[in-house]
């Protein structure tokens, strides 16, 4: 004859079961916020190529929106320009994502040509978003007085020392809030990067393009978008290390200014020679078969 539980046999066993789905219970919230996030990390890096895609598409980096609707306008800090980069609005939170890009202006002249005032939200091309890329990058090397339009990134709060980017991508995270040091409303340029730590008063979820991290991924493979820079009577002069190789005078102050280097700089700034420029291949070759090829 079998022998059935005991009634204390059968209390151990329900104070396990209860205990086991109390312990379930305790840890489903945060395997939940763990899942939140992984998923807003995998948003942000959505958009974060989409507008990588838009600056080799583009030649320049767009302006922020002013609101919700997604499209870039005239400030450099604000909301996300997802429908301008053809990107995602919201994070996993429900919340529109938050932007900011470097528009900081110089007098930039490109290979000999006249200088004129460029930004990384005003160039037209690669080569010219390159030169501008290098220029920032000898622009802070001089500890320059910086302002919202210098957007730049800091590891931990109240910290000095800080990264120059291109952009700035930003989740509010959890909280349904920018936290400082990000902000929107009179920002002075500063925000958070990926390493600034998350505590009670922090859960922003940032990713930030630097400018030497730009020049590494949109300038390093090609000769004629890497440049030397020289600075005179606050115009900032380019010459690109394509040109040094080709010219014996690229230890003058000022860039060449010959057909060559002018036909190269030409041929890079226009799609239509870019495109002719891979018949001959690229647009150095072409130059140098003919320096009218893209007059």
């Amino acid at each position: 004859m079998k022998k059935g539980f005991t009634l204390i046999e059968l209390a151990i066993v329900l104070v396990i079961i209860g205990l086991l789905i109390g312990v379930g219970v305790s840890l489903l919230p945060g395997l939940i916020n763990q899942q939140k996030y992984t998923q807003n990390q995998s948003l942000l890096n959505q958009n974060y190529n989409a507008l990588i895609g838009y600056i080799m598409a583009n030649g320049k980096a767009p302006l922020a929106s002013s609101n919700t609707n997604g499209i870039s306008q005239s400030q450099n800090i604000g909301y996300l320009p997802y429908a301008t980069i053809g990107g995602l609005q919201k994070d996993a939170y429900g919340n529109t994502f938050y932007y900011a890009v470097n528009n900081r202006p110089l007098n930039i002249s490109i290979n000999g040509a006249t200088a004129t005032s460029m930004s990384l939200t005003s160039t037209n091309s690669i080569n010219n978003f390159c030169a501008v890329l290098y220029a920032l990058n000898y622009y802070y090397s001089q500890n320059p007085t910086l302002g919202a339009s210098d957007v730049r990134t800091i590891n931990s709060p109240n910290q000095t020392a800080y990264t120059p980017d291109v952009f700035v991508l930003i989740s509010s995270g959890a909280n349904n809030k920018l936290d400082s040091p990000n902000t929107i409303t009179n920002s002075n340029g500063v925000f958070a990067s990926q390493q600034y730590p998350l505590s009670q008063n922090y859960d922003d979820i940032v990713e930030a393009l630097s400018i030497t991290n730009a020049i590494g991924q949109f300038c390093a493979n090609n000769p004629a978008n890497q440049f030397s820079v020289t600075y005179t009577n606050s115009v900032y002069y380019l010459n690109s290390t394509l040109l040094n190789s080709n010219n014996t005078n690229s230890g003058s102050q000022n860039p060449p200014n010959n057909a060559y280097a002018q036909c190269v700089s030409n041929c890079n700034s226009n799609w239509w020679c870019s495109l002719t420029a891979i018949f001959y291949g690229g647009c150095s070759q072409a130059c140098k078969q003919n320096p009218n090829f893209c007059p």
